[in-house]
């Protein structure tokens, strides 16, 4: 799964519980640097510190992850699957 972010006075698990939560929605760098209450810069520096990534690769691999997921353990089609993790085209 995901590397558990290092404690260095600010934890980025609440919020990459939230992004897992809402990986279905089209969420921006914005958005999600609003819901951590920083600026995008902020959110950018302190994600990278703490998962090696940006917030939108790590967006994307959790979204490609809970893909094969259903992918594998369901028998819906991949039009729906994408829809449900947040890939929309």
């Amino acid at each position: 799964m995901h590397e558990p972010p290092t404690p260095d006075g600010v934890t980025l698990e609440p919020l990459l519980r939230w992004m897992e939560e809402n990986a279905h929605r089209e969420l921006s760098l914005e958005d999600i640097a609003a819901q951590a209450m920083m600026s995008t810069r902020s959110l950018s520096r302190h994600f990278r510190e703490q998962t090696g990534t940006t917030p939108l690769q790590w967006l994307k691999r959790s979204r490609l992850r809970k893909a094969q997921c259903l992918l594998e353990t369901s028998g819906h089609p991949i039009e729906w699957i994408a829809m449900q993790v947040g890939f929309g085209s």
